[in-house]
């Protein structure tokens, strides 16, 4: 009997309590659509994709090298000798092993840079969210790009234009119509 008073004097207090949560307030930002206007993000976009080009271009004439190699080698089977055959050989091996070796550590340079060029914009990025979220009292900000998380997310919470500012990037621009098209009509009519 003592045990069940214990236990409902237990529950009195804690029902008795007056609730004092707080409500925390929630802001979100389409991260995606950020990225998609962000200057810096597209040059690191671009100096990736410049990288990879190069390296794709050493790739095809080491490429080329190699089957120059390797004709050579086939045309002149019957007339060499065995030693002057086996030097050939040796050539398109170390050719080989060149451009393999080639691609392997331009690999492993483009995850590098990627690397150091991602973490200084996500660096970039989380100051400038952390900063909005402080100056208007945000305990959380959210990623509202599409496929994420986020069923909802109030308009008024949206916080990409103060994010946009704090990164300095420019009002984006509606691009201009093509000449020749016609502009569309107004709704309703």
């Amino acid at each position: 009997m003592k045990q069940l008073i214990k236990i409902v004097a237990v529950a009195v207090m804690f029902f008795a309590l007056p609730v004092t949560a707080s409500a925390q307030k929630v802001g979100h930002l389409n991260v995606d659509s950020l990225l998609k206007i962000w200057p810096a993000y597209q040059q690191v976009v671009d100096s990736l994709s410049n990288y990879q080009i190069q390296a794709q271009k050493t790739i095809q004439t080491m490429q080329i090298e190699y089957a120059a190699k390797q004709r050579e080698i086939d045309s002149t089977k019957a007339t060499s000798t065995p030693l002057l055959q086996a030097l050939r050989e040796n050539q398109l091996k170390q050719i080989e092993d060149n451009l393999y070796a080639y691609v392997q550590l331009a690999e492993q340079e483009a995850a590098a840079i990627q690397t150091k060029l991602v973490d200084t914009l996500y660096k970039q990025l989380n100051g400038a969210i952390e900063a909005v979220a402080k100056e208007k009292g945000y305990k959380y900000i959210l990623d509202s790009s599409k496929g994420g998380q986020v069923l909802y997310a109030d308009p008024a919470d949206d916080v990409f234009d103060a994010v946009r500012v704090k990164l300095k990037i420019p009002v984006p621009t509606k691009p201009a119509p093509k000449p020749g098209t016609a502009p569309a009509p107004a709704p309703g009519k």
